[in-house]
Formats: structure tokens, sequence, C-alpha cells
């Protein structure tokens, strides 16, 4: 099962939840994470598992090398991350952090991938 989320107006976070997601954005370089505000991201099929941390569900990858793909809020790529086993990504509304753990491939245009 790929799962997959498109950006939706009224997502249902939390006020104090948005808050802290949108005010903890830190650099890769600081802290080995980074969130991400995207309005697609898919995870590769049968690679990740999927918990429910309401409002947000968490993914950890079951092997090394599970893509994750992001599409960022006007971006024109679609950027794949390559996940160690273990790693975690957690969605909540439109933005993903990502653990520790993963390598950005290089950025495919949008438009070649709907061809």
């Amino acid at each position: 099962m790929i799962h997959t989320w498109l950006l939706a107006k009224g997502g249902g976070i939390s006020r104090s939840l948005a808050l802290l997601l949108l005010s903890s954005t830190l650099s890769a370089d600081t802290l080995g994470f980074i969130e991400q505000k995207f309005s697609y991201v898919s995870f590769e099929r049968g690679k990740w598992d999927r918990t429910a941390q309401l409002p947000c569900y968490v993914y950890s990858a079951r092997q090394d090398g599970a893509i994750v793909e992001v599409l960022r809020i006007g971006g024109g790529y679609l950027v794949p991350f390559k996940a160690l086993k273990g790693s975690t990504v957690t969605v909540c509304g439109s933005t993903a952090a990502f653990d520790e753990g993963f390598e950005a491939g290089t950025p495919i245009a949008k438009d070649a991938v709907r061809k």
C-alpha cells in the first residue's frame, strides 16, 4: 500500500501543535533532522510501517533504502529521500518531520513524474 498525502485545507491540527511544529524548524546540520512543508508526499510501497499518533502519523522504514518522495509547497521538484532501517517521518497536516538517517536524492521535475 502506498501512503500518499495531499495538502488539505483545515487539516484539523490543534493550534498549539501546529505552532510547535512550525516554530521548531531546525536545520539538518544542527540536530540531524529536518521539517518540510509539503503539498505531496509518497512512501514507497511495502517498505514503511505507519502508526497513528493523532492528529499525526509516524512512518518507520522497514529496511535500508526505503524511499519517501516529497514535493515542497511552491516547489517544482519531487525530492526522493532514502532512509536507513528504523528512520522515521512524522506527518502532521502539511508538515513532515524527518528523523536522522535520510539521504536526499536528485530532484525530479514534477512534470516528468506525471508522464
